[in-house]
């Protein structure tokens, strides 16, 4: 009984055109060898099982080749025969990881200065490279640079950054990718057609989407699926090969992927306690999720997503289905946070619960209004050219006022909505609703077209207060003063204390004590509080004069019980459906009220 031989050896390609997805590295390479310029140190860089090593073996048993064809090896010739079998004495191949010492370093320079045995070249094929130790490195750096015509070096790593830069800029760097899941599932199908194993197409896409763009990985899964259906003849379904491998079906995907972007947590956390249940292996279904939605996301972007994807058709028309009636930047957001997320859950305890939080969370930040969204809002509300503010619906049955003697004057309303344009950029509009508190007469009969100043004008007659005095106008000023936009500005203007109304000049005085900054406030937004004078007066030339007066105490007391202190002023702020909606949007808490 002949030894058996796996998958992975017995499959390994041998020719330069049986190499699988490196079509940019094998064309450069036997243009170099068809032309005879050939380098003397190479590096190939790529993730584990893309065919690094293959690749140097295959260009060792090129350079040597006594029957090379348009670059290719003939591998009938006593060279590419002894390469093939291990007995050629003039193929070194070391794994780095065990020769990291400088006297190994020493030792290859030494045996490199004798000739070769029986081939042209004799070729060093140094695998893992990253593993050398510096002082390694150094003792290889001189030969590496300057090595006698007959060596050539070939390198291979999957961390090229830990390879030291006077190396690398000393080889020919070759960056191998992995290989598709297309590419992969098409070879292991001619493999188990060869091999007379019974296996389904969606088994075999399982297998390529498990080895994650490596073809060695793929082929010793094939294997071991192989060997778990021996005993029997049965065909091995995609069924087998999950339950096997821990991976998590595209069923089960499609079903976790559906309930996210339906924002349904509940079956959200019964999906993932299933999956974690049956001992599926959580980090490939992290990555699984994330490959998932970006398939989402790309039949929502691109015309043909199939080829980016690397799938199949009935893997896009699924992808489309999903997001038929989802938002873009939903997905886009839910792909941010998850993928920010990744990184950390190869090192947490459980990650069970770390997945449910993190996609629990995502879901969240999904539904939330952006912060540009919520700038242009302000912006609308603050221009007041978008704002939906809600009609106040006229009093039923308005009755009519009694004749004025004065006829410029307008008829009183009840309820008067007066819309004050701002003066500045610091102004937003303000909507002031008055209400009069004089005892309504009593109803005459109908007028046949009762007035509505308010609706057609949008800049109506101001209330003219008769026979104020400084204290009521003062009072009434802060009164009108926005209590949700300027809270601290009413505060600090309740400790003034009004001293003379005359000559349209209303003096208001602070005592010493009374900070400066707070005085400034009130000063910044003096042209608020004299429009407020204007509608009180009806006086347009009328201003309001602020000073402090040292030492001396005004002997008017301004009477405090109806003004808000500070702490009903930011409880209506807390209660503001402005200020409502915006803490709502952002799932956050307001911490403190300030003006």
């Amino acid at each position: 009984m002949s030894e058996y031989q796996v998958i992975a050896r017995k499959w390994r390609p041998q020719k330069f055109s049986e190499v699988i997805g490196q079509e940019h590295v094998i064309k450069t390479l036997q243009n170099e060898l068809s032309s005879g310029r050939t380098a003397h140190a190479y590096l190939f860089v790529g993730p584990r099982g893309i065919g690094k090593t293959t690749i140097a073996r295959i260009f060792a048993k090129a350079l040597n080749c006594t029957n090379l064809i348009s670059g290719e090896p003939c591998c009938k010739c006593p060279s590419c025969l002894s390469i093939v079998d291990g007995s050629c004495l003039d193929l070194i191949e070391m794994d780095a990881a065990s020769h990291t010492g400088v006297d190994k370093a020493r030792n290859l320079c030494e045996e490199a200065m004798y000739a070769p045995v029986s081939s042209r070249y004799k070729v060093y094929i140094i695998d893992e490279v990253h593993m050398l130790s510096a002082n390694a490195w150094n003792a290889l750096l001189k030969t590496v640079e300057e090595p006698p015509p007959h060596v050539k070096f070939l390198f291979a790593t999957t961390e090229a950054h830990k390879v030291i830069g006077t190396i690398v800029s000393r080889c020919q760097r070759f960056d191998l990718k992995r290989i598709s899941t297309k590419q992969i599932s098409d070879t292991l199908a001619r493999i188990a057609e060869a091999e007379k194993v019974r296996i389904s197409r969606p088994a075999i896409e399982a297998i390529a989407r498990a080895a994650d763009g490596g073809m060695r990985d793929a082929q010793s899964l094939l294997d071991q699926m192989i060997s778990f259906f021996s005993s029997d003849n049965a065909e091995i379904s995609e069924e087998h090969v999950l339950s096997v491998f821990g991976l998590t079906g595209e069923s089960e995907m499609e079903n976790l992927v559906s309930a996210i972007l339906g924002n349904d947590k509940t079956s959200v956390v019964k999906l993932i306690h299933s999956i974690a249940g049956h001992g599926k292996n959580l980090e490939k279904l992290f990555e699984d999720l994330l490959f998932c939605l970006r398939g989402v996301e790309l039949c929502k972007i691109l015309d043909d997503p199939a080829t980016v994807l690397e799938t199949g058709e009935e893997s896009v028309a699924r992808f489309k289905e999903l997001g038929k009636d989802v938002d873009l930047r939903k997905i886009e957001r839910l792909l941010e946070q998850l993928s920010s997320a990744g990184r950390a859950l190869r090192d947490v305890l459980n990650k069970q619960v770390f997945i449910e939080s993190t996609i629990l969370k995502a879901m969240r930040y999904s539904h939330a209004v952006q912060i540009e969204e919520l700038i242009s809002k302000i912006n609308s509300l603050s221009s007041g050219g978008s704002l939906n503010i809600p009609n106040i619906p006229a009093p039923p049955s308005q009755p009519a006022e009694k004749k004025s003697p004065l006829p410029a004057r307008q008829p009183e309303i009840r309820h008067q909505v007066v819309i004050k344009e701002p003066q500045s950029s610091y102004d937003a509009p303000e909507i002031i609703v008055q209400k009069e508190s004089e005892p309504a007469p009593s109803p005459p009969p109908p007028v046949p077209a009762a007035p509505k100043p308010v609706v057609h004008n949008p800049l109506p007659a101001p209330q003219v207060q008769e026979n104020l005095g400084p204290e009521a106008i003062w009072h009434r000023i802060i009164s009108e003063i926005d209590h949700t936009t300027r809270p601290l500005l009413k505060i600090y203007m309740q400790e003034g204390m009004p001293e003379k109304w005359e000559n349209e000049t209303l003096t208001v005085l602070f005592d010493q004590e009374f900070e400066e900054e707070h005085v400034a406030m009130i000063i910044r937004d003096i042209h608020t509080i004299n429009n407020c004078l204007h509608r009180i007066t009806g006086k347009k030339n009328a201003s309001v004069h602020i000073q402090k007066k040292t030492g001396i105490t005004s002997p008017h007391e301004m009477p405090h019980q109806n003004l808000m202190d500070l702490a009903e002023v930011k409880k209506k702020v807390r209660e503001n459906k402005y200020v409502q909606t915006v803490t709502e949007l952002f799932n956050g808490e307001i911490v403190d009220v300030r003006g």
